[in-house]
């Protein structure tokens, strides 16, 4: 079970090469050429992006019931996670009481079969499984990794009362000097861009290229989500129709951009990160267009 998860031999495996990072924002849809970036450049997708983008590299979810929709083959009932806490050891919180019914859509990752695959877990709880809320129990994990070929694990950092606490933040210093260091301890950042970059961090991306980061407008990686910028929430009063950004999201977006620097780019997009740290600018010269090496070296693993 151990070589389930992602160990020692994945450290600094990427030295030297660039990774493309696609994540749900809709600056995806500037990108000119994607289908020729992705099959030419180390591509990670994250969450939905990967039903249209099947050919990337890397897929990684953080997302419980994201992760079973992928990786499930045929129906599920899920229940509406409608608010409150789920701990390791206690429960206060409300669902819809009707079932959502979803289709397993496991032969998307089945469509690429160097596809890396990788799952964001936890310790505890293990009884979110079926709500729309929090992320796969590791042992569940397991039972992917079994049953999808190339599918590994991270876990997500929890404290003793299986709340995601301390984030990742400028303001918690310990945050920043544990960034990823230890895959099986990944701070919390409030989205899966969080384990994204603390696992590119991990593996020793000497540059990551990101589009659908950070940007105003409506999520693709989530359904029914647009993000609001300050400008968004001046001129609009009703803001209950804008997903803002949660603080421990912003706090993450600075930390991001303190431990990557410039290494850390944006090719479309980003408003909200640069609204809150020098993030820098990409262009296409920044990707290196050449993901065979590594990918060899993930598949021998």
């Amino acid at each position: 079970m151990k070589d389930f998860y992602i160990n020692e031999k994945w450290k600094g495996i990427a030295k030297g090469h660039t990774a493309f990072c696609i994540l749900g924002g809709p600056s995806v849809n500037q990108v000119k050429d994607l289908d020729k970036i992705i099959e030419n450049n180390f591509t990670i997708v994250a969450n939905r992006q990967i039903e249209k983008y099947p050919n990337a590299s890397m897929y990684v979810t953080a997302d419980s019931s994201i992760a079973r929709e992928f990786f499930e083959e045929g129906d599920f009932f899920l229940h509406k996670f409608k608010g409150g806490k789920i701990l390791k050891n206690q429960s206060h919180f409300n669902y819809d009481e009707t079932p959502l019914w979803v289709k397993g859509k496991r032969n998307i990752l089945n469509t690429n079969p160097n596809l890396i695959k990788i799952i964001a877990c936890n310790d505890f709880p293990c009884y979110n499984q079926i709500f729309t809320t929090g992320q796969l129990y590791k042992y569940s994990g397991e039972e992917y990794c079994k049953k999808v070929n190339n599918t590994y694990l991270c876990v997500e950092y929890r404290n003793a009362e299986g709340e995601s606490w301390p984030p990742l933040s400028p303001s918690f210093p310990d945050t920043l000097n544990t960034y990823g260091t230890n895959p099986l301890k990944l701070m919390p950042g409030g989205n899966v861009a969080s384990v994204v970059f603390q696992l590119l961090y991990y593996m020793g991306f000497s540059k990551v290229i990101t589009v659908g980061y950070g940007d105003s407008g409506e999520s693709q990686g989530y359904e029914n989500v647009k993000y609001a910028t300050k400008d968004d929430r001046l001129k609009n009063s009703n803001t209950n129709q804008l997903w803002t950004w949660s603080e421990s999201e912003i706090h993450a977006m600075v930390a991001h951009n303190k431990k990557w620097g410039d290494k850390l780019k944006i090719l479309h997009g980003g408003e909200i990160c640069k609204e809150y740290a020098p993030y820098v600018n990409a262009t296409h010269n920044d990707l290196d267009n050449n993901k065979k090496e590594l990918v060899d070296k993930l598949i021998k693993l």
